[in-house]
This record gives C-alpha cells, structure tokens and sequence, in this order.
C-alpha cells in the first residue's frame, strides 16, 4: 500500500536527507574513508554537494572516464530484475531527453513501468500524447518496453499523483518496486506524494542503508512482511547541463513553475546569451522565429553577434553577477555545435539540462555553444506539440 508517511515513523527526515549529486551516496562528515564523506562547513551548507571522491573525479580529469552506471547501481538493478520486481522507472517532462539514462536499457528487465514526472511544469498546449509519443521513441533507443507510461505531477497539481500511481500494487505482483532515474527528476518528492497516508504496519522498520553488496544507501519502505518499495539514488548523467554547472546555479537552469515560453523574431547576425554557459548565434539566414523553452528563472539576453563576445565576457568578469558560472572564464570553456536547417521543415534543437528551441526552417546557420560534454542536438519536430 502506498501513501502518506506519518512522522512519527521518521520517514520525512529520511527521504530528504542530503545526497551526493554525483554518485547518490549520503553525504557524512565522519570518516574520511567511507562514502558520501565531504567537509563539516560543506554538509551544512544550504547548497547541494558532491561528496570529496566525485568532487576529485569531476575537477581533476578522471570524471571524463566515469561510466554511465557504477558497479554498485547496476547490482541494484540486477538484483531487482533477478527478484522479478517492480521497476518505477522516472523521468522528468521539462528535460526528458536529458532525463534518459544512456545504458540502462540492457540492466532492466520486462517489468519496467515509466513515469514522467513534473507534467506540472510543461504549458498546458503539450499534448500528453505527443510526451508519450516522444518518451517512446527515446525508450526504444534504449531497448526498453516498458509495462506503461503513465504521467503525473509530484507537486500535487494537474494530476491526481494517488489516482495514477493506486495500480503499482497490481504491477508489482506481491513484489518490491525499485524507484530509479537520473538525478534531479523528481523521484524522492513522487515517492513523497505517494507516501502521503502510508503506515506501517509491518514488523520492519523504514532504514537507510547501503544495499546489500554495494556502498549506495537506498531507503527502504516496508510494503507488506515480504516486499518493500526501494529509493535509489538519483544518476548523474554526464551529458546534461546540470551534471556541469555548480549546484547553486543548476537552481535557476531546472525548472521550478509552470514553463512561459518566450518568443523572439531576429534578423541573421543576432545572439542570445544564457548567463555564460550557453549562446546561442544567429549566423545566416532570413527573419526567423524563435520560441525558447527554459526555465523562467534564466533571462535570456540579446545582442548583436558582432558584440556577442564582448558581452559574453562582461558576464564572465562581473563578481557581482548572481547567475553565472565561475567554472567558464572564457568562450574557450564552451563547445561550438554548428546546425543548418533545410527550407520549409520544423526543427526542435535540443540542449539537454537546458531546454531547447523551435525553428521553422529556412535555410539558417545556426551555432550553439555550450560547456563540453554538454549534448545539443537537432531533430525535426512540430512547432506546436
């Protein structure tokens, strides 16, 4: 049965402790040699943290070699296919491209079922149809049938979290259900509104623990004397804008409220910046359409081309600046990704951990620039999904 925790149970305090963004461990600042360590002044902090080992793998060059899953998380998921268990895969609606994680396809097993979460933050126009379309067509890239896509809102808005969730105690059989997905999704506060009227009633008790024959914690909920429901640590996927800006930036890039999508009409040789982790240049072309989709905490600047770099490296040196990166001093920190756009098709570009934009095309050039690793794509897409 799913609901709400009652707190005496100490499930709140739980479920919202502090983990490493990086790898999900919980963040400890008694022994240095154990996971999740990081500094006392670091662990009180209000800002999100990676613990001291990613901290070293991202800024001294060894995250590049980090692989998509860690051993420890893909035990998890092998125990969880070998015990036949529910599957609660989830996934963000505002970046759900960037929200899939490269490579869990082939660690699933058939009782996967699909969440996208936060449906809240999407405008009301975006057809839930086109979300399922499009979650699917990422999915089969993946290998991945799931049982269901289902979407809802953790914040309680627009859809009713207990009506479409009240069917995983049909999926899961009698069995656990393992809650996985990248970090930032939205996992823990779905499993908090599914958690709403929970008590248990059970003789075990909810822990956080490492998993057996890992050092991730994960939170174990009782379900019943036999099964519990699993929340893992949220992956951290390298090729998302999030997965490279400090924790206090990533803030104002995820978005928080319903998204307002901004629309602008330029003329070639114009550009627009995002703070100083993103530009976009208006190389070549006619007057073109955009319609930006973002969070509404980024403010998008605009200015001629020809003085693109001047302003892009007067955000960089200003100290006083609230909504930059320290970790880009220059343009040289960013990627340049090149797109043309053929005459009289609908182009979506996509740039994961940002957000994207719509073009009709028209034979523009258009470049992107964005932190390396950071993935910008460009598909075909109706302007008006």
């Amino acid at each position: 049965m799913f609901g709400k925790q009652k707190t005496n149970h100490g499930l709140t305090a739980e479920i919202r402790i502090k983990r490493c963004y990086g790898c999900g461990a919980i963040l400890q600042d008694q022994d240095p040699n154990e996971a999740g360590y990081i500094p006392t002044d670091k662990l009180e902090s209000e800002d999100e943290c990676l613990c001291e080992r990613c901290y070293k793998l991202r800024h001294y060059s060894a995250f590049k070699e980090m692989p998509d899953f860690t051993v420890d998380y893909v035990t998890i998921l092998s125990k969880a296919k070998e015990e036949d268990s529910l599957i609660v895969y989830v996934r963000n609606c505002f970046t759900l491209a960037s929200s899939l994680l490269p490579g869990i396809g082939k660690y699933l097993g058939k009782k996967v079922r699909v969440v996208l979460n936060e449906r809240d933050l999407l405008p009301v126009s975006y057809s839930d149809e086109y979300l399922v379309s499009y979650a699917k067509q990422l999915l089969a890239k993946e290998g991945i049938e799931p049982l269901d896509i289902i979407i809802t809102s953790s914040s309680g808005k627009g859809k009713n979290v207990d009506k479409r969730m009240a069917d995983i105690n049909k999926f899961r059989g009698g069995k656990s259900v393992y809650f996985v997905g990248a970090y930032q999704v939205g996992k823990s506060s779905l499993i908090n509104c599914l958690l709403q009227d929970y008590s248990n009633r059970t003789n075990h008790r909810i822990t956080t623990s490492p998993f057996p024959g890992t050092t991730l914690d994960v939170i174990s909920i009782p379900l019943d004397e036999n099964s519990f429901l699993y929340d893992t640590p949220g992956i951290y996927n390298r090729y998302s804008m999030v997965s490279f800006l400090e924790p206090s930036i990533t803030r104002y890039v995820l978005a928080r409220n319903a998204i307002r999508l901004e629309e602008y009409t330029a003329k070639e040789g114009q550009s627009f910046l995002f703070s100083n982790f993103c530009r976009v240049d208006f190389v070549s072309g006619g007057k073109t359409r955009f319609l930006f989709f973002k969070s509404n905490d980024l403010r998008i600047e605009r200015c001629k081309l020809a003085k693109a770099d001047s302003a892009f490296n007067s955000i960089c040196e200003n100290p006083n600046r609230p909504i930059k990166s320290k970790k880009i001093t220059s343009r040289s920190n960013l990627e340049k990704h090149s797109f043309q756009f053929e005459e009289g098709k609908d182009y979506r570009v996509r740039i994961y951990g940002l957000g994207y934009f719509d073009i009709h095309g028209d034979k523009q050039v258009i470049d992107v620039y964005a932190p390396k690793g950071v993935k910008v794509i460009q598909e075909e897409a109706a302007l008006h999904d």
